[in-house]
């Protein structure tokens, strides 16, 4: 068996909902699903729009400074009543998003092909997950033209030293245009609601 297909395998498995343990919640997996793509747009907008201000007002380096003490606040105001929305990275640029085991599998999954059908892929699981029982859903960042900058191979040196201040462990560069940059991770917790 490939690894191609050992980790097909291991996609098509995961995405197989395992309901025995998730029936706390009185919403359904659509209702769940769909409550976790409102919270990705509501982030991953707020996100974008906060990166371009600060880009437009002071170039990449003021962007980097915006999305390390930004993106966490934009983060913790669409965490609420048992959801929490977060990243992770098969190259995280902060190691506070390293992914889980199940989260790792997932991305090498998608790295293939992150998008399909003209949209980002995603997937999820009801059921005991790596945190707890609930519900848990990952959409693939595909690397977009805007994010090269910072997340590229080429990458400006007043930049790097910025990334290089603020993410002295970062893995985040080498990046082209289309690559799985990472994914959104949205949880729900309904023991927590």
């Amino acid at each position: 068996m490939t690894m191609r297909n050992i980790l097909t395998t291991a996609m098509l498995v995961a995405l197989l909902p395992t309901f025995t343990q998730a029936q706390q919640t009185d919403q359904t997996p659509d209702q769940l699903v769909a409550e976790a793509r409102s919270k990705v747009q509501a982030f991953g907008s707020s996100l974008k729009q906060a990166l371009q201000s600060a880009i437009k007002e002071g170039g990449l380096a003021n962007g980097i400074a915006v999305c390390n003490t930004v993106a966490p606040e934009i983060a913790a105001q669409n965490s609420n009543d048992g959801w929490q929305i977060s990243r992770t990275s098969l190259r995280v640029r902060n190691p506070d998003n390293t992914p889980t085991d199940w989260q790792e599998m997932q991305l090498k999954a998608m790295q293939e092909h992150p998008v399909k059908n003209g949209k980002p892929v995603e997937i999820w699981r009801i059921g005991n997950t790596d945190t707890g029982n609930g519900f848990e859903y990952m959409r693939a960042i595909p690397t977009q033209k805007l994010c090269l900058g910072c997340h590229g191979k080429s990458i400006d040196p007043g930049v790097q030293a910025k990334l290089n201040e603020l993410y002295p462990q970062d893995q985040a560069t080498g990046f082209s245009e289309g690559d799985l940059r990472g994914a959104f991770i949205v949880t729900y917790r309904p023991e927590t609601n």
